[in-house]
């Protein structure tokens, strides 16, 4: 098997029977990773991308490398699953003899991880749905006398205790120093308690977008990227309250120990963190990317919309892998119960 070469910034040419298996998230991410990565990074290399797609869940991941049957090269986990499996040595460590980390803040790389994309969770809602103004803070999310009807939530613990919380009036600055407490912890699940007949779970991009575009709630915690791509193409009324409190989250590209393409696989991290192809990502999705000279290269009015930008910082409760890296299992295995009764 011919192994990928980087030399001088280029991806040398391999094989035409090698290949790589990716995971993402399916949906307009992984349309948009294929258009500015893969397909790119195929033509260059010589390397075929093969696609697969995920909800995130770590226990996939676990699952192979414990086997030793590595189905996929490269994950995309969200920034706790991601913390969680370099800890438990699930992710090979990253090879910064190729990959070009210099423009990556220090926040966004580990030994074994590096961040490919800024999102948020919003408040997003179907406009069509209100007469007047729809919903502006996570208060009004919580409001169902004064905008009746169902609420969308992801049936995830990290998104769910937070928004739970800025509900009950947290600041976003002070969410996690909130939920370190068992107090705050009691507060978030006492706040969820209020909302609990009115709640129905989404568990992907796209079971996210078709309750909001069906009515099956009014409005929902929703991805940006999501919310943005369906009011483009569905011509949807679809509106996002940035101003509500928005939680700044986002995937990193992980490879998986025990795979057998581990060289191509730190080639397509190389490749795929040059700030040329950030910027065509960015410019064709609604999320954010991590490299500052990528930032460069699109213009101030696209910025100024992306996850990421200081603009919004304000309004942003920040990621916090540490909090999730020490607190996941206890707090998830508390929603898992709390939600099947």
């Amino acid at each position: 098997m011919a192994l990928l070469a980087v030399c001088g910034g280029a991806v040398g040419t391999a094989s035409a029977e090698e290949s790589l298996t990716i995971v993402s998230w399916g949906g307009v991410v992984s349309e948009a990773h294929r258009k500015s990565f893969w397909d790119p990074f195929t033509e260059e290399s010589g390397i075929k991308i093969l696609d697969d797609s995920f909800n995130g869940e770590l226990s996939n991941i676990r699952a192979q490398v414990e086997s030793g049957t590595i189905l996929w090269d490269i994950a995309e986990p969200e920034f706790a699953e991601a913390a969680l499996g370099c800890e438990e040595g699930l992710f090979e460590p990253l090879d910064t003899s190729i990959i070009d980390v210099d423009d990556i803040p220090a926040a966004h790389v580990t030994r074994c991880s590096v961040t490919s994309l800024l999102a948020s969770t919003v408040l997003a809602y179907n406009a069509a749905e209100f007469e007047g103004e729809g919903p502006r803070s996570w208060v009004d999310f919580w409001d169902v006398d004064r905008f009746p009807g169902r609420r969308g939530l992801n049936f995830s613990v990290t998104d769910t205790l937070i928004v739970a919380l800025l509900a009950d009036g947290v600041a976003v600055d002070e969410v996690y120093e909130v939920l370190e407490t068992k107090d705050g912890q009691d507060r978030a699940f006492a706040k969820l308690d209020e909302l609990r007949d009115h709640i129905i779970w989404w568990r992907s991009g796209t079971e996210q977008i078709q309750g909001l575009l069906s009515g099956e709630y009014v409005m929902a915690a929703a991805w940006n990227g999501r919310v943005a791509s369906a009011a483009k193409t569905e011509g949807a009324d679809l509106a996002m309250a940035w101003e509500a409190g928005h939680i700044l989250t986002g995937n990193q590209w992980v490879v998986l120990k025990g795979s057998k393409h581990k060289a191509a696989a730190m080639g397509f991290l190389a490749f795929a963190l040059r700030p040329e192809q950030q910027a065509d990502f960015m410019n064709g999705i609604d999320y954010g990317v991590i490299s500052r000279k990528a930032h460069e290269l699109i213009s101030p009015e696209r910025l100024a919309i992306m996850p990421g930008n200081p603009a919004l910082e304000d309004d942003a409760v920040p990621p916090n892998a540490n909090f999730w890296l020490n607190n996941f299992d206890t707090l998830n295995e508390r929603f898992l119960a709390w939600a099947s009764r």
